[in-house]
């Protein structure tokens, strides 16, 4: 016989001698660790208010480009005068301000109208201060306690030299 033909009879038959010891030897079952049950965690969140949740993201308007809340319109003294416009440039911040009968009134900052003292004056704002109170006001229509549309979405001057709700 030649000796490749030895080499692959021996080999043949060492893996028959292989496969049949496995086969005769002693089956042992494996020895398998089942960890113990582990209860489900239990979670509990803190109660959420949606409905101030909700309130907090209805005052920021979603087409205003600033994103800020719009100011609370403030039932304030039945004697305060209406904010009827807002002198505002770069030589001259005066509010004007209109009562229900009588004169209209200019008031520049550091006057009092009223309980209140002008503190501020700004392009579309006038800050009153007040009993215990600060009243921040945008200037009204006649008649309505509609605001006037924010600066933002009407053509404005970079100085403004005047503002009066309704006319442009």
């Amino acid at each position: 016989m030649p000796p490749l033909r030895i080499a692959l009879a021996s080999l043949a038959t060492g893996l028959a001698c292989l496969a049949l010891a496995t086969l005769l030897a002693p089956q042992t079952a494996p020895i398998v660790m089942m960890p113990a049950a582990i209860p489900p965690a239990t979670i509990t969140a803190p109660p959420v208010d949606t409905t101030r949740l909700i309130a907090i993201i209805a005052a920021r308007p979603l087409f205003r480009p600033d994103r800020r809340p719009v100011a609370a319109v403030i039932q304030g003294d039945a004697d305060l005068p209406r904010l009827s416009g807002i002198l505002f440039g770069p030589q001259v911040a005066v509010a004007i301000f209109t009562p229900g009968s009588g004169a209209t009134r200019l008031v520049t900052k550091g006057e009092r109208i009223g309980a209140y003292r002008l503190s501020a004056i700004t392009a579309d704002t006038v800050t009153l201060t007040g009993p215990g109170v600060t009243l921040r006001l945008t200037p009204r229509f006649a008649g309505s306690n509609a605001a006037p549309p924010p600066a933002s979405q009407t053509p404005a001057l970079q100085t403004p030299l005047f503002q009066m709700p309704g006319r442009h």
